[in-house]
């Protein structure tokens, strides 16, 4: 009789480990912008690639594909085109600053078209490919909402570079590709990292998608760009 009040095993503890207040250690480290400056929450960035010409590509946007709705996010293939500016917010709302290692809501701007609020989701077209829409929404943090968090990680050795990382807990709802040896004391977390993959031409555009997370990025990591700053340039050194 009480059956409808059960969950599955997997949600609970899903819903648990979003609910969890984060545990700030040493390892915690403030994500810079490109200036060297903590990455705020709230405020607007282009998320761009490290380095100029041949040794970049352009900024992150979102573009319709088959019809009107669900944007797809990708990236300019021309290191020129800054993209569309993004808005970071963490599962933590009393979270001043971006976290290395944190879940974090990334939104463009809310699209009236497709009356959403232009937050990124993790989403599959069913034969194991991965993309991001902006169907998601911001906040509340558990099992029903844990396509659309992501996590912000450092990329390599060059300054204030990251990589965009999705992380599967398992076992967990949705979509899980094969998993590593689950940890004997908590769910395993799987993760990799968004890299533009799929081309649309005619487009000046290729899609995210997820690629394995120690794969080397041809453009050594993503940047964050103040929508106020004054840098113009993006180089590697």
């Amino acid at each position: 009789m009480a059956n409808h009040l059960l969950l599955p095993a997997a949600t609970i503890i899903l819903t648990l480990l979003f609910l969890s207040p984060p545990t700030v250690t040493a390892a915690d480290s403030v994500v810079l912008d490109m200036d060297g400056n903590p990455l705020e929450a709230g405020s607007q960035y282009y998320v761009l690639t490290l380095g100029t010409r041949g040794a970049g590509r352009g900024g992150l946007t979102a573009e319709r594909l088959t019809g009107p709705c669900p944007l797809y996010v990708g990236q300019h293939r021309s290191w020129t085109q800054q993209g569309s500016p993004v808005t970071f917010y963490p599962a933590d709302s009393s979270q001043k600053n971006i976290t290395q290692s944190s879940d974090v809501n990334i939104a463009f701007n809310p699209s009236p078209i497709c009356r959403n609020q232009g937050v990124w989701q993790l989403s599959s077209n069913g034969l194991g490919v991965f993309h991001v829409t902006t169907n998601g929404v911001i906040g509340n943090p558990g099992a029903e909402t844990f396509t659309n968090w992501f996590k912000i990680e450092k990329a390599s050795s060059e300054p204030d570079s990251y990589k965009i990382v999705y992380c599967f807990v398992v076992p967990g709802p949705g979509p899980v590709p094969a998993p590593p040896e689950t940890g004997k004391n908590r769910p395993d977390e799987y993760c990799e990292q968004l890299d533009a993959t799929i081309p649309v031409p005619p487009l000046d555009f290729s899609l995210l998608s997820l690629v394995p997370i120690d794969n080397p990025l041809p453009f050594f990591g993503f940047v964050f760009k103040k929508v106020t700053t004054t840098t113009t340039t993006i180089s590697s050194s």
